[in-house]
């Protein structure tokens, strides 16, 4: 079978070949998913940004009774002023943060903490020269997460170990 010639001066509608087809369809099927997780995106978006505000007037709410506690004074405002602390200075935060003291040749062999109006600190320190040592008393007395940094009797012979005592600012950094 021969297909006829069309001479005709009208513009005829190509066809499309079925590679070009699927592509369409492919692009089509694409174009949905795109829009689906956009909408599918904006309402995750929706929902945390709502969880978001109730926990910032939750925890607003929690800050006020926990100042309305410690501006009572006595045994409620002393619990409260060491729960505020205990949230601001956690162990780990205060760990973290003697950590970035910390030179390489240092150790911390043991750690004391005291919650009461301040965390007082009492650190048993293991280093294997003075100078190292002292590296990392003047990292703690310049940083501002900690003040009142004193050291206890020192052998500076060899490697040394001594205990430093201090307190640590929730606030500082």
């Amino acid at each position: 079978m021969t297909r006829e010639r069309d001479f005709s001066s009208r513009p005829r509608a190509r066809r499309l070949s079925r590679g070009q087809s699927a592509l369409v369809v492919a692009g089509l099927g694409a174009l949905a998913f795109a829009a689906w997780a956009t909408v599918d995106a904006w309402t995750a978006q929706a929902a945390a940004a709502a969880r978001l505000t109730q926990t910032r007037r939750e925890t607003e709410a929690l800050l006020s009774r926990v100042r309305d506690l410690r501006g009572r004074g006595g045994p409620d405002g002393a619990l409260a002023a060491r729960a505020m602390l205990t949230a601001d200075a956690a162990p780990p935060r205060v760990l973290a943060r003697l950590a970035e003291m910390l030179p390489g040749d240092v150790r911390l062999d043991a750690v004391s903490l005291d919650y009461g109006e301040h965390v007082e600190l009492e650190l048993r320190v293991a280093a294997r020269s003075p100078a190292s040592f002292d590296l990392f008393v003047d990292r703690l007395q310049r940083s501002p997460s900690f003040t009142r940094v004193l050291t206890g009797e020192e052998d500076r012979r060899g490697g040394m170990s001594t205990t430093v005592r201090g307190r640590f600012r929730a606030g500082g950094r």
